[in-house]
């Protein structure tokens, strides 16, 4: 055991278990600032400092686990350049992965529906009246942040210490639970396997970085303006009663899912380019 890469599977839960700690102590925090001052919740300042809570908790464990690992920087967070047709493929992937995930998000909360209490929040924090702030703190700051700490730390030591496929599986399922709900607990499941194999097969973050930043601002922006550009039942923001997506669109994302999913298999088995290591 004293030879193994940290993180194990034991360090690598107790550093979710920090995050979640450091992530509720600073929200109780802002809970009570917010009553002290009467700020309401649809306050840009309340978005900002969950912005904040999000780079302090996220960064206090990536410094802790990166520290901990006695590595050097690129060798965790793997920065390394990729060929276009790969970039090509993940895109059209992408377009694919979130027709079909926004169909299974349907089918989940038509079996469990998710209480107002929860759609309510995810709604104010997609329609903060800033799309700005809306767009850092469910799009960028997730993306960048929780790939860094999945998909570089936790995924790297798992991958140094086990099986790919054991890596990748308990990666992936770290990643669900850690957004505390069985509602989001699906997706970050599926994005957590789906971006855990990528950066396996590229040795680089750089796609699971786009993949789900295209996954968080594109929810982002079909809640926020649902009623311009409107699909039945695509990220519907797990409304009630629910409403499936129409028969062709589903279809549609799943040809596009297959077609991105052939490409990327056909990339990852070409000839390597040079790599460009980040400092």
């Amino acid at each position: 055991m004293e030879n193994k890469i940290y993180p194990t599977i034991k360090n690598a839960i107790l550093l979710c278990l920090l995050l979640i700690g450091i992530q509720v102590g600073l929200s109780l925090l802002i809970i009570v600032f917010q009553v002290i001052f009467d700020v309401p919740d649809a306050s840009p300042i309340m978005g900002v400092l969950y912005i904040f809570v999000s780079i302090i908790s996220f960064g206090v464990v990536i410094l802790i686990g990166y520290k901990k690992s006695k590595r050097k920087f690129n060798e965790i967070f793997k920065f390394n350049t990729l060929s276009p047709f790969l970039w090509l493929a993940t895109i059209i992937f992408s377009f694919g992965m979130i027709i079909v995930i926004s169909e299974l998000d349907n089918l989940l909360n038509f079996i469990l529906p998710m209480p107002d209490f929860f759609r309510n929040m995810f709604e104010t924090l997609a329609a903060d009246k800033f799309l700005v702030i809306s767009l850092i703190y469910m799009g960028i700051i997730p993306a960048l942040f929780e790939e860094l700490f999945f998909r570089g730390l936790i995924l790297d030591g798992l991958n140094n210490n086990y099986s790919k496929r054991k890596a990748i599986i308990i990666s992936a399922l770290l990643f669900g639970v850690i957004h505390l709900n069985p509602w989001q607990f699906l997706t970050g499941f599926i994005i957590g396997l789906i971006t855990a194999w990528i950066c396996i097969q590229t040795k680089s973050i750089l796609l699971c970085i786009y993949i789900h930043l295209f996954n968080n601002i594109v929810y982002t922006l079909a809640v926020r303006y649902r009623d311009i550009v409107s699909i039945k039942g695509f990220n519907a923001n797990f409304e009630t009663p629910v409403e499936f997506q129409p028969l062709w669109f589903t279809l549609s994302g799943l040809i596009i899912l297959t077609v991105g999913t052939i490409m990327l298999i056909k990339g990852f088995k070409k000839p390597k380019p040079s790599l460009s290591q980040a400092a």
